[in-house]
């Protein structure tokens, strides 16, 4: 499978912070029209040009001013995006690596979403049991704000009035290493457990059953959605909220709209999963 790069023409609004790829559901009316002897591929290009923009083919830079998009592809990254109850069908684009259930593109018929939800909520699950068990082990562990409140402290004594809440990039550097340096921390990446926003603290000190719910919740839509009329719902951009209440809030008001329309649509909907580089 080749995958396809354009230029995103789509509000100036993240999903999400702190990651340069987007998992971004696109929602087609009707599976692409093959019935001329097109590959799946170019028929679904055909149909995608209108919502998302002319392919930059040459790969070059042309990113609109302002915006923070750069290019997108479909798959990428998340190629393995939906779990597909007959990944035969002509009509599925398939992943090229993988378990071949789990698929890029396919009509909503063919889609079995619970499934799917149920077993990302028992990854989980064993996830959240395991990084608390290590937590537990080295009960003062702290979390990376403690480090990075701290370092903001002590450049406020030695530079009086430098800005409250701002920390330099040698602040921070050094926050992170402290922060990195401890015994539960280290265990936590070595097992695999750490978190792509930074704190795998934070990110575990979430109640075990809000933090199952929301994988479950977060299988299918991905950061963003495009619904089939092209309208765009994504989580409400915080600058600064990182992994806080605030933006855990907002996450879970985007999986609860989200997911209520992938249940609502019908079966010859057509669910393609693009990968959105910023």
């Amino acid at each position: 499978m080749s995958w396809v790069r354009a230029i995103l023409l789509l509000p100036p609004n993240p999903p999400e912070a702190n990651v340069s790829h987007y998992q971004v559901v696109v929602v087609l009316p009707k599976p692409p029209d093959t019935s001329a002897g097109a590959a799946l591929g170019s028929a679904l290009l055909r149909e995608l040009l209108p919502l998302l923009g002319e392919p930059d083919y040459a790969d070059e830079d042309t990113d609109p001013p302002g915006r923070w998009w750069d290019r997108w592809m479909i798959g990428g990254r998340f190629e393995n995006a939906f779990l597909c109850t007959d990944p035969d069908d002509p009509r599925v684009l398939p992943a090229e690596d993988g378990d071949p259930r789990l698929v890029t593109a396919a009509p909503a018929s063919l889609l079995d979403l619970d499934a799917q939800r149920e077993a990302a909520a028992g990854r989980a699950a064993d996830r959240w049991d395991r990084a608390t068990g290590i937590l537990r082990r080295h009960p003062g562990t702290e979390a990376l704000s403690a480090f990075l409140l701290r370092g903001g402290e002590r450049a406020g004594l030695a530079r009086p009035g430098a800005t409250a809440g701002r920390t330099a990039p040698a602040e921070r550097t050094a926050a992170l290493k402290a922060y990195r340096a401890q015994d539960a921390v280290r265990e936590l990446g070595g097992a695999g457990l750490t978190h792509f926003a930074g704190c795998a603290v934070e990110h575990y000190s979430t109640p075990r059953e809000e933090f199952v719910e929301q994988a479950r919740r977060g299988a299918v839509p991905g950061w963003a959605l495009i619904d089939t009329d092209g309208t765009w719902y994504a989580v409400e951009h915080l600058p600064g909220a990182g992994d806080g209440p605030e933006a855990r809030q907002a996450r879970r008001e985007y999986l609860r709209r989200a997911n209520a329309l992938l249940d609502a649509l019908p079966g010859d909907a057509y669910l393609v999963m693009a990968d959105l580089h910023a």
